[in-house]
């Protein structure tokens, strides 16, 4: 499948203002958990083993803190800015666990502009589904080009 075709480019510099905001919202479930761990290879009993985890301070299975932080890659590469946008920095900080059968709302916010660098900074936020903060970071983007600029 030829996806340059079907792909529309994300927004450009030029469409991103100070103050935009994305969201998208996940219910994790232990699918999810066991599918991540398995690619990324992180078998750490506090997320596969329930008799494991009943022993840690949270008393049970969490979901990995990086699949949770993958809502804002979800939002930067496919929402806004979208199709094209490449991650530089982020930084993170996990304020709570999330548990199997969590839903976890993820939440950017522009927060400054650099268009002679074609850099983009976001704060972000991740809120379960009792409104507590779980997420908190800043990224880094560099948002698509236009098309009209990669032909010059």
């Amino acid at each position: 499948m030829d996806y340059s075709i079907q792909s529309k480019i994300g927004r450009t510099i030029n469409e991103i203002n100070i103050g935009d905001t994305a969201s998208f919202g996940k219910t994790f479930t232990e699918a999810d958990v066991y599918q991540f761990t398995g690619i990324v290879g992180n078998f750490n009993p506090t997320h596969l083993n329930k008799e494991f985890a009943k022993k840690t301070p949270s008393g049970k299975q969490t979901v990995p803190q990086m699949l949770v932080a993958g809502l804002v890659s979800k939002i930067l590469g496919t929402q806004y800015p979208g199709n094209g946008t490449v991650h530089v920095a982020q930084e993170l900080e996990f304020l709570l666990p999330v548990f199997m059968g969590d839903t976890i709302e993820a939440t950017v916010e522009v927060t400054k502009i650099d268009g002679k660098r074609n850099r983009v900074w976001f704060d972000l936020k991740c809120i379960n589904h009792d409104g507590d903060v779980v997420l908190t970071g800043e990224t880094e983007i560099i948002p698509p080009c236009s098309l009209e600029e990669d032909d010059q």
